[in-house]
């Protein structure tokens, strides 16, 4: 449905993640479970191919097989439990940033955050519901870059390598409304990460065949920190029970500022600004054992553009969109299994380590994946 979920039940993992109210209207125990089983990056540094060309590149390179999410629910009079693991946020990359007769610079890029949750929800009324979710998060992180420059019979080489672990608590609050038999609201809210526990470290060596002293940065144990935004949702539906229905919902990313690492020398400022991004998405039944579904979704990015002349490393800015479709097979009155995939792309830009200084320089990204998906109700 492309992301359009807030207003809508049946996925434990996604009710969980978009509006924990919504597990109060399931009924019985619903176990889900999803998986990309084709994940391929098409990610460019620096001078861009054409957007076209994307479909061709990315038919090189290895697959990546990713966990998307998985959940259960188990309701009990007006209260519903449920538990969830999603993975929000994957990022890899390994390869050139920029290659010339002066500069080599080379990054390999790790990026991955992963969430367990456990979910309350409780139906107030026949028409209202309200819910609760709490996740634990663990982001990994891990970058590791080499830059050559040669200038006038003098080469410089730096490696550096920057890694980082963060745990923190997220809670998000919920509200669904069944207006009436077809139409339905919702309404969540994320609150801000509360940091638990977070750890790094650095390393920053230059060689200079002119003889030239650089000192050597070798930095561990530095606390660190990542925050995550907070997050408002609000989505109406419309459903024509086992024939159609569509889903709108626009999303708010609020503002948040801080320092990567507790360090002077190896901090690296994040900064969101607020964003909106909006998703829309429909399903029709082709059959009464087949509903094929599809969305439309923006991802604008909420790091702040970055500047022309920047010297420091900032958070990428990409503003993306993307587009889903899958069939839904209900293989039983009470399975399901959902057969798909999702595109997103987008271009903008990123600052990295070049000719030993940093500097902004243009990014695309292109992801196309494959899902498969099933569902048990009990």
């Amino acid at each position: 449905m492309g992301g359009a979920y807030s207003a809508l039940s049946g996925d434990p993992a996604a009710c969980a993640y978009y509006n924990p109210a919504t597990i109060a209207r399931m009924d019985g125990a619903t176990l889900s479970a999803a998986v990309n089983v084709y994940h391929k990056y098409d990610t460019q540094y620096g001078d861009l191919d054409q957007l076209e060309a994307a479909a061709l590149r990315v038919n090189r390179g290895s697959i990546i097989p990713i966990p998307a999410s998985s959940g259960t629910v188990y309701s009990f009079g007006n209260f519903a439990v449920g538990l969830s693991i999603v993975f929000p946020d994957f990022e890899s990359y390994a390869g050139e940033i920029k290659t010339s007769p002066e500069v080599i610079s080379y990054m390999n890029l790790q990026d991955q955050s992963l969430w367990v949750g456990g979910s309350l929800a409780l139906n107030l009324t026949e028409q209202d519901a309200v819910g609760l979710t709490m996740y634990y998060t663990s982001r990994t992180y891990s970058r590791s870059v080499t830059d050559q420059l040669n200038s006038g019979g003098i080469t410089q080489v730096t490696n550096e390598e920057k890694l980082f672990s963060h745990n923190s608590l997220i809670y998000i609050l919920g509200y669904y409304r069944e207006l009436n038999r077809n139409w339905s609201l919702g309404l969540s809210t994320r609150l801000p990460s509360l940091p638990i526990s977070g750890q790094g470290s650095f390393l920053r060596t230059t060689i200079d065949t002119g003889g030239g002293s650089i000192p050597t940065i070798n930095k561990l144990h530095i606390p660190a920190q990542t925050r995550i935004p907070t997050r408002t949702n609000l989505s109406v539906a419309y459903q024509q029970p086992r024939k159609w229905g569509v889903a709108a919902e626009a999303t708010y990313h609020g503002p948040e500022v801080y320092d990567d690492f507790k360090d002077p020398q190896t901090f690296e400022r994040i900064r969101h600004v607020p964003t909106w991004n909006l998703a829309i998405g429909g399903e029709y039944f082709i059959r009464p054992w087949a509903a094929w579904r599809m969305g439309l979704y923006s991802n604008l990015s909420s790091h702040q553009e970055i500047d022309d002349l920047t010297t420091v490393r900032q958070g990428d800015h990409l503003d993306m969109w993307g587009f889903s479709t899958n069939f839904a097979l209900f293989t039983t009155n009470r399975s399901t299994v959902t057969l798909g995939g999702y595109y997103s792309g987008g271009k903008g830009s990123s600052t990295q380590l070049i000719g030993q200084q940093i500097a902004k320089i243009p990014k695309s990204v292109q992801i196309f994946s494959f899902l498969v998906g099933t569902s048990f109700q009990f």
